[in-house]
């Protein structure tokens, strides 16, 4: 087998089905492929449907969220592939564009991770790669190609590409990170073991964001509790001494006051979901400094990591 396909999904329905039935299309006569999809624990029993309309993939269903880490381990455990293409449920592939992507990696076993340019529905490009974080406020710096095949330090999980052997060498993704971050720690941990990342611009993808985290604004609160949340899980990881500090200092204060005033405006406004998400959002991660710092540890109570409570403050 070629090619592992590993699709992580919480509801988010109609993409999802969007993005089987582009695979489904696949004729398959360069390489081989399986497609795998993760179900977090939706409960609402509609995975049943897509399991009769594409019988020929594969579905293994998580008895608990445990976030994106998690599922995407738990597929490719079950993987057969050589190589494994992670991929978002709101994403729709081509496979001219896959085969771009796997004789790239193919010909260049040193590219530890591999993905390429995405651009929405309406053509517009969205960010698929970027720097890691350094001391602003642990933000993500974009990154903008020059040429065919470019080498940033990470690329999105929204579409990552690599061999099993070295997602086995990487131990996989974090599962200390419920969302977000789990994709730049992974990039983080290839590059410290010598590997490449590569960004390859001539191959594209369609990624429509927010299928499963923009489902009403108590989903959206949590998914952006959560970026704040792995952001200092990555601090925790990646830094040392004074700078661990003052990063994790920055965002805290960064959070609070910003979160604060959003909260404020949020309550004022209760009548405009846009705004009423952010008073959830100033809850939920005041909730989480006090949780932290009983607890002594920044992984997210959402986490599968959390009882293991590994992550010290």
């Amino acid at each position: 087998m070629d090619l592992s396909v590993i699709i992580v999904c919480y509801k988010g329905w109609e993409r999802l089905s969007k993005c089987l039935a582009a695979l489904d299309a696949f004729v398959l006569q360069s390489f081989s492929m399986e497609v795998i999809v993760v179900d977090n624990n939706s409960g609402d029993g509609v995975l049943n449907d897509f399991e009769k309309e594409f019988s020929r993939f594969r579905f293994i269903r998580n008895s608990i969220n445990g976030g994106y880490a998690y599922g995407c381990n738990r597929g490719a455990e079950a993987a057969n592939g050589n190589f494994l293409l992670v991929l978002n449920p709101d994403t729709v592939v081509s496979e001219k564009e896959i085969e771009k992507l796997l004789e790239n990696a193919k010909q260049h076993p040193e590219y530890y991770i591999l993905s390429c340019r995405q651009v929405r529905e309406n053509g517009k490009g969205c960010m698929g790669a970027g720097k890691f974080p350094g001391l602003s406020l642990g933000n993500l710096i974009p990154f903008k190609p020059e040429s065919d095949l470019t080498f940033p330090d990470w690329v999105s999980g929204s579409i990552m590409l690599m061999r099993k052997g070295t997602f086995n060498l990487l131990y996989g993704f974090d599962e200390s990170f419920w969302m977000y971050y789990e994709d730049v720690d992974i990039c983080k941990r290839a590059r410290n073991a010598g590997g490449v990342i590569a960004f390859y611009s001539n191959a594209v993808i369609e990624h429509n964001h927010g299928g499963s985290t923009r489902i009403n604004i108590q989903t959206t609160s949590i998914t952006k509790c959560e970026v704040q949340i792995s952001r200092h899980i990555y601090i925790w990881k990646h830094f040392n001494r004074f700078r661990r500090f003052l990063m994790h200092f920055l965002v805290v204060a960064d959070n609070i006051v910003t979160g604060i005033f959003a909260g404020i405006i949020g309550v004022l406004f209760f009548f405009v979901p846009k705004l009423f998400v952010r008073t959830l959002i100033m809850f939920r991660m005041t909730k989480y400094y006090f949780g932290a710092m009983k607890r002594r540890s920044w992984v997210s109570p959402r986490s599968v990591s959390f009882l293991k409570n590994s992550t010290k403050l």
